[in-house]
């Protein structure tokens, strides 16, 4: 079966266009290497796919022709993805990405000097 196929009938993007756009753009891994929408998936292959951000890895169980439910198609693919972290871990992420808390507004020149210290400048 088609990767891009597959993917979008376990239910792991929305559209099969979309699932091919990613494979063009190498979003999608399989047994950790880049590959073309085209390519043909096995029993027991890992695909990695990278999609809003998030690294998600599974292993090939099983095929299914059309897209189905989401109990069925959990049945095609077992989840080997690491925990997600946890609350404090995210709040950091974001923090060195410049995200802040709505309706504060702009950082003050104090703030400013927190951040540059706290990130080592």
């Amino acid at each position: 079966m088609r990767v891009d196929k597959w993917i979008w009938a376990v239910r792991m993007v929305k559209s099969r266009t979309l699932a091919g756009t990613m494979c063009k753009q190498g979003k999608v891994l399989i047994n950790n290497e880049k590959i073309k929408s085209s390519k043909i998936l096995k029993l027991d292959d890992i695909v990695t796919v990278n999609y809003k951000g998030i690294s998600k890895v599974y292993k090939v169980i099983g095929f299914i022709p059309k897209r189905v439910s989401a109990d069925l198609a959990a049945k095609n693919y077992e989840d080997l993805s690491p925990t997600p972290a946890t609350k404090k871990d995210q709040n950091l992420v974001e923090f060195q990405q410049g995200q802040r808390e709505k309706g504060e507004g702009r950082p003050t020149k104090k703030d400013r000097r927190d951040i540059d210290k706290f990130m080592g400048f």
